[in-house]
């Protein structure tokens, strides 16, 4: 299966950051799989570089990461959703391949994106084993999708939504993301690289999203890989 991963986010308050939880995705998809890697960060016009993308490379399946439903601007907050839309629309136009939604501002509020973007598939939360295992069941003559957790899709047009696994995944144990398919301009013009050294918060901060995104267990990474 050719699948295509689009980073949308396009902010760069204060920094442009490095798309890390697609890139957690890309590397936990079996090799078997071909992975294409477009990042709308820097993009003139996003929207017609997916239209030549899609045209070009004809994609089984697009995984978009919604990163954030507003911007980082709290002197002049503006929601993302517009744009959003746009981007399924303008996937929606050239190609008949399924979308499947992700990431950090996806896994806020998952039913209601669904709802309003019109995508086939939305994994809310941590999305490396969850994601597999649906590209696993689209190959499938006949998928199943009932075990798939944290898994939003349709049957006969209704909106259904699986529970959480029982167990969080072990973050050691996920491949490493890979950064050779970055945009230059993160390092030359920012600077700032991405990482993760945990993933989860026990906390019940009522402006924190982290536990609705990582879950309310904490897991550390070994401190030896995070220094690798």
């Amino acid at each position: 299966m050719r699948i295509a991963f689009i980073s949308a986010n396009r902010e760069k308050m204060p920094d442009a950051v490095i798309p890390i939880g697609v890139l957690q995705v890309m590397a936990a998809v079996p090799e078997r799989h071909e992975k294409l890697f477009w990042d709308l960060c820097f993009e003139d016009d996003p929207l017609a570089a997916v239209a030549r993308n899609l045209r070009d490379h004809a994609p089984d399946l697009v995984a978009i990461g919604l990163r954030n439903i507003q911007n980082m601007d709290y002197t002049n907050i503006t929601v993302n959703l517009d744009y959003y839309r746009r981007l399924v629309d303008t996937v929606r136009t050239h190609t008949s391949a399924p979308i499947v939604l992700g990431g950090g501002g996806f896994s806020v509020i998952p039913r209601e994106l669904m709802e309003s973007l019109g995508a086939d598939y939305g994994i809310a939360g941590e999305g490396e084993r969850a994601f597999a295992r649906l590209l696993d069941e689209l190959e499938r003559p006949t998928p199943s999708l009932d075990d798939i957790e944290r898994l939003h899709y349709r049957v006969d047009g209704k909106l259904r939504s699986n529970g959480s696994a029982r167990e969080p995944l072990d973050i050691d144990e996920l491949p490493r993301a890979g950064r050779s398919v970055l945009p230059e301009r993160y390092y030359t013009e920012y600077g700032i690289e991405s990482l993760q050294t945990k993933r989860g918060c026990p906390l019940h901060c009522e402006y924190c999203t982290y536990p609705l995104i990582e879950g309310a267990r904490s897991r550390m990474r070994d401190p030896a890989r995070v220094a690798d």
